[in-house]
């Protein structure tokens, strides 16, 4: 018989033959194998009936490998050798990798959270590259048909089936508009629902809804806006809110993200929305590779910390 026909039938038969030739005596390589002298001997005579041959004789220093053990001994270490490589877990290592991953998202996702976070990436992994993915539809069937291998989208209190995902933190709706406004010009206390109604505004849709969760809210008071200016982008809403007297409703994150650099006014909203919360999800396919699982732990450690820095500053507006 082969090594190879002997690994395909017992591995563990050929764990034991190794054990026996670099240890020369049934009991030391019980030990190394953590088994019992009758477990290893067994195996011994199934290895000589295999390989019709004694494989060892006795002789007072201990069992003597015959001729074919010998020959077999270089082989079977090179076999076993691959066989570990090949089962053991894959090493990853930033600084050298050259990998491309994708990560589906929003421009507002990539504004708010994800560009802070690119130059901390690099610097732990100078070659890696990124390749962002417009988010639409149901991430679930994006991840599962093999598209993005991450996203960074806003989801319920759980992921889909199939899907693992780490919870950001929850956001809710607010309210910016131009500084010259005429509502910004006005106490806080004069931002009413009354008001808020009279006003002109803008929606963000992706999927070209009319309605949006403000709108949603709203009629569940029999209430509705007036919505002028529909569009599919988030960071452009708010070049249009700046050169108008729209009204913006969006998420308190991606405001405080914009007002770092835009000077624009924010208030609260004088109804109840109901949150929502930002998630990092990814297939089960990438649960267990080693790349996959570096880099969605370091994005989620910087996007955790980017998370509180933007909700530290809401609070503070």
């Amino acid at each position: 018989m082969h090594l190879a026909d002997l690994a395909r039938h017992d591995l563990n038969a050929l764990v034991t033959l190794h054990a026996l030739l670099d240890s020369r005596s049934v009991t030391r390589a019980a030990q190394r194998l953590n088994l019992s002298q009758p477990a290893v001997s067994r195996t011994l005579s199934r290895l000589r009936l295999a390989f019709d041959d004694p494989l060892f004789v006795r002789t007072h220093r201990g069992l003597r490998p015959t001729a074919r053990a010998e020959a077999l001994g270089p082989p079977l270490a090179r076999l076993l050798e691959e066989l570990g490589a090949l089962l053991a877990p894959p090493e990853f290592d930033p600084a050298s990798t050259t990998r491309r991953f994708q990560l589906a998202t929003t421009d507002y996702g990539m504004h708010a959270f994800l560009a802070p976070q690119w130059q901390a990436l690099k610097r732990q992994a100078p070659h890696l590259r990124l390749d962002i993915q417009a988010y639409s539809g149901s991430i679930e069937q994006r991840l599962d048909e093999g598209g993005p291998e991450l996203a960074l989208c806003v989801l319920g209190d759980q992921v889909p089936v199939n899907v693992h995902g780490r919870e950001l933190g929850r956001d809710h709706f607010v309210c910016v508009m131009r500084e010259a406004h005429p509502l910004a010009r006005e106490p806080e206390a004069a931002f009413t629902l009354e008001a808020f109604l009279e006003a002109d505004h803008q929606l963000i849709s992706m999927g070209g809804d009319d309605r949006g969760a403000v709108d949603l809210a709203l009629a569940r008071q029999g209430l509705s806006r007036h919505v002028s200016l529909r569009q599919p982008h988030f960071l452009a809403s708010f070049s249009a809110t700046q050169h108008s007297d729209l009204l913006l409703c969006v998420p308190g994150c991606l405001a405080a993200s914009v007002l770092e650099h835009w000077p624009l006014a924010l208030r609260r909203l004088p109804l109840e929305v109901a949150s929502f919360s930002y998630w990092l999800v990814w297939h089960e396919r990438h649960h267990g590779d080693a790349g996959h699982a570096w880099l969605r732990q370091t994005l989620f450690e910087g996007l955790e910390t980017r998370y509180h820095a933007l909700r530290r500053r809401l609070l503070a507006m």
